[in-house]
């Protein structure tokens, strides 16, 4: 086979996550997924469509480029927020269209990035729609936020510059509702400092999937969310009582491949690089070929296996869970299939693998998957190595019989005899 591994994205779990997402905050709070990262990194040409036709009224993305590829993908069906800091837009920049159609909306984060606006926008002779980002205690870009009402006075006069934006990122509001209520004041501050200088049609927007699920009164009048519409994020979140429950969502990702090998090792036999996997029992191995250059996770604890696991169908159609033991290589990785099945151990190969399910409640959910690596899933998801096939379908595809679950064997920690992996 030339290719070792497929993600498959159900376009269908981005449509129910929309609705979801829209029956939360209502028919006059407006939806800006961000797609930054290639729609993190399941393709914004594919994505971005899906997201629009599903009701999202503006798409986020962090720099020039990623504007350009994300309003070709939509071909203008809805405008395009940049987040990055931009001072200059050359005039032969194909950028210039989309400045001229009102499809491209800039981030002010200081008066000195207004000012650098404020001549770009008059050398391409457009108007340019803008968002002032007010820095609520991310210090990561931003406005302190009286800096930000002198910004918002300072673009009412301006020929050249229209508000359509004033917003704020929280930096905690995953696990700390007391935090992010305080820097929510801070930005309600900046809105009542400004009255009179904000129009109507402003979006105000502060919300991030973690926001947004905490409490309503972080929508206003758009919310602005990533891991919401892949089907994440609430797993993470640190909240008594949540708008959203994980099961509310669906995720979008399911990455599978397959078993091209097996094996039967004796008690006391090393598995890997370091041998600091050890066999306590007579165990079948079966060899899966993806690794850490596919973007699977390497192990928190290096010493150790990687306390992942992956989801099977057994030769006889039985689903399980068998743990990953041994050492995550760049292309491969072990797996315990012991007593799954009683027949021959090649049986095992071409067997369906997945590494990450779309069943919220299975140990390859996604975000557990990240979690055993220390990672949160926005890194799981863009560490996803591009070559990898990406499919679209519209409904979820899991493997979903019976449930068999391996008896994971204690492995006995040997010494680290050699560090490299490879």
């Amino acid at each position: 086979m030339q290719d070792t591994s497929a993600i498959d994205i159900d376009l269908s779990a981005i449509d129910h996550n929309m609705s979801v997402l829209r029956r939360l905050v209502g028919p006059n709070c407006a939806l800006c997924p961000i797609v930054k990262a290639d729609a993190y990194g399941l393709g914004v040409s594919r994505v971005a469509r899906r997201l629009v036709g599903a009701g999202a009224e503006m798409l986020a993305v962090y720099s020039l480029r990623q504007a350009i590829e994300t309003a070709a993908a939509v071909n203008g069906a809805a405008p395009v927020l940049v987040l990055m800091p931009v001072t200059d837009i050359a005039r032969e920049d194909e950028l210039v269209r989309l400045m001229h159609a009102g499809q491209l909306h800039l981030v002010v984060h200081d008066e000195a990035n207004l000012a650098a606006l404020e001549r770009c926008a008059q050398a391409v002779g457009a108007e340019l729609p803008v968002h002032v980002e007010v820095d609520v205690g991310m210090s990561r870009g931003g406005a302190s936020p009286d800096e930000a009402v002198r910004i918002i006075r300072a673009i009412a006069s301006s020929r050249r510059l229209r508000l359509r934006g004033v917003f704020a990122h929280f930096s905690q509001a995953r696990t700390d509702g007391a935090l992010t209520a305080r820097q929510l004041e801070a930005y309600d501050y900046v809105i009542a400092a400004s009255e009179g200088y904000i129009p109507h049609d402003v979006y105000q927007h502060v919300a991030s999937t973690y926001a947004l699920a905490r409490d309503a009164r972080y929508h206003r009048s758009m919310v602005r969310f990533g891991l919401a519409w892949l089907g994440y994020g609430l797993d993470e979140l640190d909240a008594s009582n949540p708008l959203l429950a994980r099961e509310d969502l669906r995720p979008v990702v399911r990455w599978t491949s397959s078993i091209v090998q097996a094996k039967q090792i004796a008690t006391g036999t090393p598995v890997g690089y370091g041998g600091r996997w050890i066999a306590q029992r007579p165990t079948t191995v079966a060899l899966v070929p993806i690794g850490y250059a596919d973007g699977y996770p390497m192990p928190r604890n290096a010493q150790g296996s990687s306390g992942a696991c992956v989801r099977l169908q057994s030769p006889d159609g039985r689903i399980a869970h068998a743990p990953v033991i041994g050492a995550v290589n760049m292309d491969q990785i072990t797996v315990d299939v012991s007593g799954l099945h009683a027949g021959d151990i090649h049986d095992w190969i071409g067997c369906a693998v997945e590494l990450v399910s779309r069943d919220v409640s299975a140990p390859t959910h996604l975000p557990r998957l990240a979690a055993e690596s220390g990672m949160i899933p926005h890194e799981l998801l863009t560490r996803l190595n591009p070559r990898i096939p990406r499919t679209t379908s519209i409904s979820a595809n899991v493997l979903e019989t019976e449930i068999v679950a391996t008896t994971r064997p204690a492995a006995v920690e040997a010494p680290r005899l050699n560090a490299a992996v490879g």
